[in-house]
């Protein structure tokens, strides 16, 4: 499991003074699991927020990996809860729409791109297209118009099938193979992608003479919230007062039995122990 290298921590006077108590009290691996318990008991509200948080994709990989581990060191008498992503590509999975990318619980690979953003990239290796046509027996070469866009190619040949091919290369990024099967509809964006059937961001396609710049994306993506950031700043405060609640509870329910055994009583006012 993956916490998109987010270190979070709760670290207040009240929660040190109660986690050291605990560890005063009980034996080591006792103590462990006493934190655990009360760790998974005080994180649940970060793990809802953050599923509610996480964006819906076109594969629906990151909202299905949404997941929390508390991890018990009974050997040093602590624990640590964790929020965020199952680490990718360990299980099994299924193609998501009929292409290579695959759909499952452990296939948020893009869980850090989303977290912290991605830098420009461009698509710079293109190659130029040969196909078949008729043409006169003189080889010459003519510009015209596709979709709206120039194409310079060679034409060759006379009254029989033979090679064309274009001057200019053409580059392409297109989600075909990847999402799945889609069909082309025609029209083009403001952003130069071509109109799919399923619409974007189910499948998509655009192809230029020139190199294609794919802006970076900010952390957070459109909505410029990275999902566990978020989900920690928002809950942190309601975890912290969950944990505090349950460690007291816990200590002051080991105290009272102790008297208890010691004294035949559960009277008297300290449920934290020394210190």
């Amino acid at each position: 499991m993956a916490v998109a290298g987010i270190q979070l921590n709760i670290n207040t006077e009240e929660l040190r003074s109660l986690r050291d108590n605990i560890r005063a009290f009980f034996p080591k691996a006792e103590a462990a699991e006493v934190l655990g318990e009360a760790i998974e008991k005080a994180i649940w509200p970060a793990f809802l927020r953050l599923r509610e948080v996480t964006p819906i994709g076109p594969t629906g990989n990151l909202r299905r990996a949404v997941n929390y581990k508390v991890v018990k060191y009974k050997q040093t008498g602590v624990a640590v809860g964790l929020i965020g992503y199952n680490r990718a590509a360990v299980g099994d999975a299924s193609s998501a729409a009929g292409g290579t990318v695959l759909a499952g619980p452990d296939r948020a690979f893009h869980q850090w791109w989303l977290e912290f953003g991605t830098k420009e990239r461009r698509i710079t290796q293109a190659k130029a297209r040969s196909y078949e046509r008729r043409s006169p027996t003189k080889p010459f070469v003519r510009t015209r118009k596709r979709n709206g866009k120039v194409i310079t190619e060679t034409v060759r040949g006379r009254g029989v099938l033979h090679d064309v091919d274009e001057l200019k290369p053409t580059y392409i990024a297109s989600s075909f193979n990847r999402l799945g099967p889609f069909k082309i509809l025609g029209g083009v964006g403001g952003d130069g992608r071509v109109q799919t059937d399923p619409a974007y961001p189910k499948a998509f396609f655009r192809k230029s003479s020139q190199p294609i710049v794919i802006p970076a994306m900010p952390a957070g993506g459109e909505s410029g919230r990275p999902p566990v950031q978020t989900a920690w700043d928002q809950t942190q405060a309601q975890v912290a007062e969950y944990l505090q609640r349950e460690l007291s509870l816990t200590l002051g329910q080991a105290w009272a039995a102790l008297r208890f055994r010691n004294e035949g009583s559960v009277t008297g006012t300290d449920t934290l122990g020394p210190g």
